[in-house]
């Protein structure tokens, strides 16, 4: 009897152990560190653009340059649910193409969005949440938020490198 109590204690600590070791693997720390990083090299590359080329347009398909740091901005307000957040009643962004208002909105953005992030626990990390139509961990979400981010900003740096400027240093997890 006392080895089957000290079994069950053992897998019952064992299970503990595992069951908070395998949930969440990053902590809100780490995320708010990849998400610094991420801010500085988008930041950095709006803010290396010149001003005169803010009405840019690659093609006629393609947003011009502030359009397109706008779309990111917008984007970050969007996906505020997914670190816990309400998404703004009123979007705090505009369509104007004076850098200094487009680079404080893109601020203001992620100023947001870490603002959630920072407070999530490894449970709010592993909760299923529903993410346009899909349900899903908040961190798959807050992954595939990441990852739109990095395709955005992709996008900018071919934008600035066309006009000769070089963005924002490549910052990552």
């Amino acid at each position: 009897m006392k080895n089957l109590k000290t079994t069950g204690t053992l897998i019952a600590m064992v299970w503990v152990f595992l069951s908070s070791t395998l949930t969440a693997q990053i902590s809100a720390k780490e995320l708010t560190t990849a998400w610094d990083n991420m801010t500085s090299m988008v930041v950095e590359t709006a803010k290396a653009m010149p001003s005169e080329h803010y009405t840019y347009k690659p093609t006629t398909e393609l947003r011009d340059f502030a359009s397109q740091i706008g779309h990111t901005t917008g984007a970050n307000y969007l996906f505020a649910s997914v670190v816990k957040l309400e998404r703004p009643k009123k979007m705090p962004t505009t369509k104007s193409k004076n850098k200094a208002k487009v680079v404080q909105e893109l601020q203001d953005s992620f100023a947001f969005i870490r603002t959630g992030m920072s407070k999530l626990t490894p449970e709010d990390l592993n909760e299923n949440i529903e993410f346009f139509g899909r349900k899903m961990s908040r961190m798959q979400s807050i992954l595939i938020m990441t990852s739109h981010l990095q395709r955005e900003h992709g996008k900018t740096t071919i934008y600035t490198r066309l006009k000769k400027t070089a963005p924002g240093k490549t910052k990552g997890w």
